[in-house]
């Protein structure tokens, strides 16, 4: 069995209750959850009912989404946002950015980065073929210009593959900027036309699949990763409408099922439809 802390995704569970889905979580093994604030900010009552879950079951917080960096965003957000996941011990920030303006980005990175670390929590930029930081070279630019503490890039093999990204450049990277990475599959060709952003978006927020159903090459991403977390994102409209419990139980037994090596040769995958 794999050493590595694996996380599930808020995305994975979007539909259930954060205490439940932090109960499905810990029932099957996780060692950790993440949390998504800012489409539905928790009251100071949720903020303690997650508290106690959490300390009820021994899991941690080890990510926070979602900072989206637009032309004029509120800072004071993102600073509610923080205090909201230093409250529940959230170890890392996500970030994304969909503002063209790379200098503002790279500003707005920084700022966010540096709030993070006055409450203790690391940051991390996450890349998208359909944002505007659309790959891991793009990603390692801005936080390199940024130079902020604590502050790194998540890799997710869907956006990997899709922006043309390889395994080989994740083996590349400097570890230090590699705080943790998320896991999905997909089918080897993205949807339709592989230019249409839309598509991709589409894909990325309805169409995943458990680690080792689909084609991407998940083994070879986990051999290039430094040891770090893993937080499996799998949004898909099919496990919606599936009891929390189940999609957690599906989710640890397909990735513990990669990570020790028991994913057999297959045919091409099938489309599973998802969402975010």
């Amino acid at each position: 069995m794999t050493a590595r802390r694996l996380s599930l995704a808020a995305g994975t569970l979007r539909r259930s209750r954060r205490p439940d889905g932090v109960r499905a979580a810990a029932a099957v093994g996780f060692d950790a959850v993440g949390v998504r604030f800012d489409v539905d900010p928790p009251s100071p009552a949720d903020l303690d009912d997650l508290r106690r879950v959490l300390a009820d079951t021994g899991l941690s917080v080890l990510d926070l989404e979602v900072v989206r960096i637009v032309p004029g965003d509120d800072a004071d957000a993102t600073r509610r946002l923080v205090d909201q996941g230093a409250e529940v011990g959230a170890e890392f920030l996500l970030v994304v950015s969909d503002d063209p303006d790379r200098a503002r980005t790279i500003d707005r990175f920084a700022e966010t980065a540096a709030v993070a670390a006055e409450a203790g929590m690391g940051t991390a930029l996450e890349f998208m073929r359909f944002t505007a930081v659309p790959t891991l070279a793009d990603a390692l630019e801005v936080v390199a210009a940024a130079g902020a503490p604590a502050s790194g890039v998540v890799v997710d093999p869907l956006h990997l593959a899709r922006s043309g990204g390889s395994p080989g450049d994740v083996a590349s990277t400097d570890p230090r900027l590699l705080p943790y990475a998320q896991l999905c599959d997909a089918p080897g060709d993205a949807p339709g036309d592989p230019t249409d952003a839309s598509l991709l978006a589409d894909e990325a927020r309805h169409g995943r699949l458990l680690p080792g159903s689909g084609d991407l090459p998940l083994g070879e991403l986990v051999a290039a990763l430094p040891p770090v977390p893993l937080s499996v994102e799998i949004l898909s409209d099919v496990f919606d409408a599936l009891p929390a419990a189940d999609v957690a139980r599906r989710a640890i037994g397909a990735t513990r099922r990669l990570l020790d090596g028991e994913v057999a040769a297959r045919g091409p995958a099938s489309t599973v439809r998802a969402t975010r």
